[in-house]
C-alpha cells in the first residue's frame, strides 16, 4: 500500500475517534456551569462541525469522482511512462522481469532502441528477464486479421535477431535472459507487465475490416483501487496460455530473407 494511502487511512481513523470525543464533550459541557466550560463547548462544536463537513465532502467526492486508471492515447503516448517504469524497476538492483505481449512485435523495437541498448552500454551488471510474445508470422490466418502484420512481424523479429547478435557478449555479461513465444489465435489485447506489479494494457479493435492494436492504453498497479490485481491476473493467464500454445508449434527456421525464427536463449540461438 502506498504511503499516502496509509496516511489517509490513519488520519481517517484518528478523525473518527476525535469526532466521538468532541460530541461527548459538547453534550457533557451543557450541564457544567461556568465561562470556561462554555468556551470549551463552543470550540468543541466548531471543530465537530468542521470534521462533519470534511466527511460530507469526502462522501460526495466518492459518489461523483471515480478513481480510474491513467489513460494514454496510444502506445507512443504511454511510452515515456513505460520507459520510466522499466528503468526504475531496473535501478532497484533486484532482478527485473518484463512480459511483453504484442501482435507484430512492432513496439518492442522501441524498447530495444530506447532502453536495452543504453542499459547494456552504460549500466552495471544487473539480471534482467524479458519474455516476448507475438503472433506466429507463418500463421495463414493473419491475412484475414491484418495483412500488414505479416511483414511487420518478420522485419521486427529480424531486427531483434540482429540486436541479439550484435550485443551477444554484453547480454551474457549482464546475465540477461531474452525469450520469445509465438501464438496462433485472434489477439484481443496487448500489454507490458513490469515485475508483476505495473501493467500497461491496450485492447485490439476492428477498424475498416482489420484488427488494429493502435488504441488507447491504461496503466494498472497491483495495489490500486480500480481492479489492478484482477487485470494483472488476467494478463498473466493469457501470457501463460501463449507459452503453452508455443510448445505445440513448429518454429520457423532462421532465414536471411527475413523469415522469423525462435530464440529461447543465447546458447540455443543458431
Amino acid at each position: 500500500m502506498r504511503p499516502d494511502r496509509n496516511f489517509f487511512r490513519n488520519y481517517s481513523d484518528f478523525r473518527r475517534i476525535l469526532v466521538y470525543i468532541l460530541f461527548f464533550l459538547s453534550v457533557v459541557l451543557v450541564v457544567i456551569p461556568g465561562l470556561i466550560a462554555q468556551l470549551i463547548q463552543i470550540a468543541a462544536i466548531i471543530l465537530l462541525g468542521w470534521f462533519i463537513l470534511q466527511i460530507l465532502f469526502e462522501i460526495f467526492n466518492r459518489l461523483t469522482v471515480l478513481e480510474r486508471p491513467q489513460q494514454y492515447d496510444n502506445f507512443y503516448s504511454a511510452w515515456p511512462d513505460i520507459k520510466d517504469c522499466i528503468m526504475n524497476a531496473f535501478k532497484k538492483g533486484s532482478p527485473c522481469t518484463i512480459w511483453w505481449l504484442e501482435s507484430s512485435l512492432e513496439h518492442a523495437s522501441v524498447m530495444v532502441d530506447d532502453v536495452l541498448k543504453p542499459i547494456l552500454q552504460n549500466s552495471p551488471k544487473n539480471p534482467l528477464k524479458i519474455e516476448l510474445v507475438m503472433l506466429d508470422p507463418s500463421w495463414s490466418e493473419i491475412e484475414k486479421i491484418n495483412p500488414s502484420w505479416i511483414s511487420l512481424a518478420k522485419s521486427n523479429y529480424e531486427s531483434l535477431h540482429v540486436y541479439l547478435d550484435v550485443y551477444n557478449e554484453e547480454i551474457r555479461n549482464h546475465e540477461w535472459s531474452i525469450a520469445l513465444s509465438l501464438y496462433r489465435f485472434l489477439p484481443n489485447f496487448q500489454g507490458i507487465l513490469v515485475n508483476s506489479e505495473h501493467l500497461f494494457v491496450s485492447s485490439c479493435t476492428w477498424k475498416n475490416g482489420k484488427l488494429t492494436d493502435d488504441n488507447f492504453y491504461e496503466l494498472y498497479h497491483f495495489n490500486d483501487n480500480f481492479g489492478g490485481k484482477e487485470k494483472i491476473d488476467q494478463f498473466k493467464s493469457w501470457f501463460e496460455h501463449c507459452r503453452k500454445e508455443n510448445q505445440n508449434l513448429t518454429q520457423p527456421k532462421p532465414s536471411n530473407q527475413g523469415v522469423t525464427f525462435y530464440i529461447t536463449s543465447e546458447d540455443k540461438k543458431k
